[in-house]
């Protein structure tokens, strides 16, 4: 981790232990470190006032980047030292810099435009670091960070098996493999390479809407097919009707453009097509919580076991075990 600047953190599911892991991660790093959070949702904003969003320890010397909303909410004093252009629907994006330790509200864009010119924004201030702590349905912020932790959270289920099938399929979508796509000019539209390896452009960028349009195509011809933007739950149960005659791979921006039901992205999976990516998510570190706000917890040995076993990678139980980074 110490080579990446632009840290993302994201969960499996809602309350996964995100903030308790950056909490953590932010023990073991110096003060020059800036913190920002996807936004909140519209349901969610009345959560501001009532604190239901965990809190991020701040120390002097941090940099935070924040709705204006928010602000009331810090228990650290701070000074305002930037007041940007990015709006959200809880007041602007501001940049505080904190002057007494305590506990910080974080609440910053929810556009992944905005974030990326929050990023640039920050890096005027001669930072190490800059951690984005995610959302468990807002995956794609992963992708224009440097590194991300999972965090893989027992709330996700009451049966330890789902959560494990679940953070199995999260694992490889998050990993798949990059393609080099230097020898094709990809736009922002649906592409397609035959076997003789001559390019298609097709009129329409996303297969929403156009799957029957798709399948028209000569299927049995295409080698290779580019998406722009997401895979979807009818594009691939078609895609699994006509499995004999579709021998393709398939080229997406980013793991994030897999938007399946895990019924559908197992099944997906092991059909022969292979899935590359233009924009692969560098996943540096899982670590996992076996307690659930729900009242329940996994033995921490076994939940331990049974990820390293279906991943094949070492995972961190932070409160137990620490990080180190």
């Amino acid at each position: 981790m110490k080579n990446y600047k632009i840290i993302s953190v994201v969960g499996n599911v809602k309350n996964a232990g995100k903030t308790t892991v950056m909490n953590s991660y932010l023990t073991r790093i110096e003060n020059d470190v800036a913190i920002t959070s996807i936004g909140l949702d519209g349901e969610e904003i009345d959560q501001v006032t009532s604190m239901e969003k965990p809190q991020i320890l701040v120390k002097p010397g941090y940099i935070v980047a924040s709705a204006m909303e928010t602000l009331k909410n810090f228990t650290c004093k701070y000074e305002i030292i930037q007041e940007t252009s990015i709006n959200t629907s809880i007041g602007k994006v501001v940049i505080v810099r904190i002057v007494s330790p305590g506990k910080a509200l974080v609440a910053g864009p929810a556009k992944v435009k905005d974030m990326e010119k929050l990023i640039k924004e920050l890096d005027h201030y001669q930072l190490s670091k800059i951690i984005i702590d995610g959302a468990f349905s807002r995956h794609v912020f992963a992708k224009i960070t440097q590194a991300t932790i999972l965090v893989i959270g027992a709330n996700y289920s009451r049966d330890i098996n789902v959560v494990i099938n679940d953070a199995r399929l999260t694992y490889k979508k998050f990993t798949l493999k990059s393609l080099d796509a230097k020898r094709f000019s990809f736009g922002d539209k649906i592409s397609y390479i035959d076997l003789h390896e001559n390019q298609f452009n097709l009129e329409y960028s996303s297969i929403i809407g156009n799957v029957d349009a798709f399948f028209t195509l000569p299927i049995e011809d295409i080698k290779l097919v580019y998406f722009p933007k997401s895979i979807t739950n009818k594009f691939v149960e078609k895609l699994l009707i006509e499995r004999k005659k579709c021998k393709f791979d398939m080229v997406i921006d980013s793991p994030i453009n897999i938007q399946l039901n895990n019924q559908l992205l197992e099944r997906l999976f092991k059909l022969e097509n292979s899935i590359y990516v233009l924009n692969p998510i560098n996943l540096a570190l899982v670590c996992y919580n076996p307690y659930s706000p729900q009242g329940y917890e996994f033995d921490n040995r076994e939940f331990e076991n049974k990820l390293e076993n279906v991943l094949g990678i070492e995972v961190i139980n932070v409160l137990k075990d620490g990080i180190t980074l």
